[in-house]
């Protein structure tokens, strides 16, 4: 054999043990994904691993295309924007990721992979440095849906530590998963959390962990790093009765009640579980799922509530305003004086487009019903009074007049977000909706809307969208 024939042989090998270590190499990052968490310390390693091996994204090419799983499909997709972004700009490759958002806008993995492109993009930024920060939500908050608990928001961390209507609550509240979620504020991973919807991330609000151990309460848990809490949750966010009056598109596709037999499983895991824990919490969150005065089940618990049996407790009430009257507020008693936030879910500042996203609402009534709630607010019987405005295509052109509604019927904030897809809008549909993201029709019109001054009011909490209302220029 030649010379010239020996060197083309073993540049075919070199290929072949090159494609052969790519594919591993791919194995490999799959089987990190496998658990579907955010793993930032992965996307830190790609542009080594690609230096090491140039064929990766190659093989990557090659395998998302004749991949049949949706799931293993999106993943590989993800690594191969990374791949792309060590390779040439990282905005070409977050472009490219962009489009899964409307199918993937839950997905903590992917959203994860998007917020590290956009840190590169914009490094000088504080919000992507994680490290050394700690979100207090795991630490003394639990949100109680029907058939799951979660340390946050389910939007914002959707991991479920198991199931109050048959698990006692120190299992759910100091579970292998609660631990874990803890342990991943420890190590600046953050790798539960849906990192591009969470308002504390995206409004850098999260606290720094060195200022945080200068306070008692917090210094020996920093310390040792605790991941098991040896007291209850200090607020409870009871979002596990779906009954409503109204059928927001938003959230449900038509009107919901809770029939008998699921009245009763409520009633059974308030009793067992539910009231135990609000004897030693400092907050009520009533309730993220429906509305309180529309739900048998949380006006029998509210009722409950009364100063005596719970001195130090407060409410945060979250109503879509319709049923929020005089005589509700007066049937109440438990209440007058203990709302430490009431927050009337508004969607709109005008009639018509309040009544197209609150089917069911009537907007004399809501007008009527906001006074009511500002002159509440006024005479001290209530501290704080909140409207909150999901946005979304039909009324982002409203959020500056928002503004001025707030003022006019003295409210003390006006909360925007994203909307959500709760599994009530196909993937198109949510892309219809999602005015926020990239390459939607009126999106150039939408940042146009967010550039409104009204917006940088001092009552104005931008939550999820403060990269839109404070960060252009």
């Amino acid at each position: 054999m030649s010379i010239q024939e020996d060197t083309i042989d073993g540049a075919e090998a070199m290929v072949v043990d090159g494609e052969t270590a790519a594919w591993q190499a791919i194995d490999l990052m799959l089987s990190v994904l496998s658990d579907g968490l955010d793993h930032p310390e992965l996307w830190a390693l790609i542009p080594s691993i690609v230096a090491e091996n140039p064929l990766v994204p190659e093989a990557l090419l090659r395998r998302t295309a004749a991949e049949p799983s949706p799931r293993l499909r999106v993943q590989m997709q993800m690594l191969l924007g990374l791949c792309a972004a060590t390779l040439s700009a990282p905005r070409d490759a977050l472009d490219a990721l962009m489009p899964l958002c409307s199918t993937e806008s839950q997905n903590v993995q992917l959203q994860g992979a998007l917020f590290h492109l956009e840190g590169l993009l914009d490094p000088g930024n504080p919000k992507y440095r994680l490290a050394g920060k700690l979100c207090l939500h795991p630490f003394v908050e639990l949100d109680v849906l029907e058939n799951s608990t979660h340390l946050c928001c389910a939007s914002f961390l959707p991991t479920s530590t198991g199931n109050l209507t048959h698990t006692p609550w120190q299992d759910v509240w100091n579970g292998g998963a609660a631990q874990a979620i803890r342990a991943s504020m420890f190590d600046g991973s953050f790798r539960f959390c849906n990192k591009r919807t969470c308002p504390k991330i995206q409004s850098n609000q999260l606290r720094d962990a060195g200022e945080l151990a200068a306070e008692p309460e917090w210094r020996e848990i920093l310390a040792r790093g605790d991941t098991l809490m040896q007291r209850g949750p200090e607020t409870l966010n009871l979002s596990y009765d779906r009954t409503c009056n109204l059928s927001c598109p938003s959230c449900r596709v038509s009107r919901y009640a809770a029939d008998d037999a699921t009245r009763a499983r409520f009633d059974a895991m308030q009793e067992r579980e539910i009231l135990p824990l609000l004897k030693t919490a400092r907050t009520v969150f009533v309730t993220g799922s429906g509305d309180p005065f529309a739900s048998k089940n949380f006006r029998g618990l509210m009722e409950q509530l009364d100063a005596d049996g719970y001195p130090e407790l407060k409410f945060i009430i979250m109503t879509n305003g319709m049923l929020f009257t005089p005589r509700q507020w007066a049937a109440f008693p438990s209440l007058h004086g203990r709302v430490e936030s009431l927050r009337v879910s508004l969607d709109a500042a005008t009639g018509p487009t309040h009544e197209l996203l609150r089917r069911g609402a009537r907007w004399p009534v809501m007008e009527e019903n906001l006074k009511f709630a500002g002159a509440l607010l006024a005479d001290g019987l209530i501290d704080d009074f909140m409207i909150t405005f999901t946005v979304q295509t039909e009324n982002f052109r409203e959020m500056g007049d928002a503004v001025d509604l707030a003022h006019r019927i003295g409210a003390s904030h006006v909360y925007f977000g994203r909307i959500t897809n709760w599994g009530t809008f196909s993937p198109d549909q949510y892309a219809e909706t999602a005015v926020f993201l990239p390459g939607h029709p009126d999106h150039a019109e939408f940042l146009a809307a967010c550039r409104d001054p009204r917006l940088r009011d001092p009552i104005v909490c931008p939550s999820d969208l403060d990269e839109f209302i404070h960060g252009q220029a």
